[in-house]
């Protein structure tokens, strides 16, 4: 019984594992520079914070591409 308990928690954390590894490798630094070549605003943030375009945030506020992932809002 301990055995096959022992087991089962090791798949798990492998399933976990992977799952985790899949969402943090979704992305890759391939060269991409601007907005227009951001697919989503999960990328537009991978891009800036691990690959350092830090030219997605113009105005510095740590939101990258504000057309794609919105901004503060102007008053």
């Amino acid at each position: 019984m301990k055995k096959s308990l022992k087991y089962a928690s090791f798949a798990l954390l492998g399933v976990a594992a992977a799952g985790f590894a899949k969402e943090q490798f979704q992305f890759q630094c391939e060269g991409k520079r601007t907005c227009k070549d951001m697919d989503s605003c999960e990328e537009a943030r991978f891009y800036l914070t691990q690959c350092g375009v830090s030219s997605l945030d113009r105005d510095n506020d740590g939101v990258p591409c504000e057309s794609i992932c919105g901004g503060k809002k102007k008053k």
